[in-house]
């Protein structure tokens, strides 16, 4: 029982860390898109604002959502295999 606890702790914060990096590298690339398309229209006013009003559009769209299959895919995964192994 205790080999188990240490491994689903070792997972979740190997998981927490994947889920970490590609949240940020998807966030720099929003950000990066978005100075592409302040340059490529040319537009005017405040450019920090604009960045800052896509960021938080980002922040509520569903592919930030759909990085938390980083914990969900290994874990059904993982629970599958056990329940495989276990009863059939």
């Amino acid at each position: 029982m205790f080999a188990f606890l240490r491994l689903s702790l070792l997972l979740l914060v190997g998981l927490t860390l994947v889920y970490g990096a590609v949240s940020l590298y998807s966030r720099e690339r929003r950000r990066a898109k978005l100075k592409r398309r302040w340059t490529e229209r040319g537009l005017t006013g405040d450019r920090r604002t604009f960045i800052q009003r896509g960021l938080k559009q980002y922040d509520h769209s569903l592919r930030r959502r759909l990085i938390l299959l980083v914990y969900i895919l290994p874990l059904t995964a993982i629970a599958l295999v056990i329940y495989v192994v276990n009863f059939s």
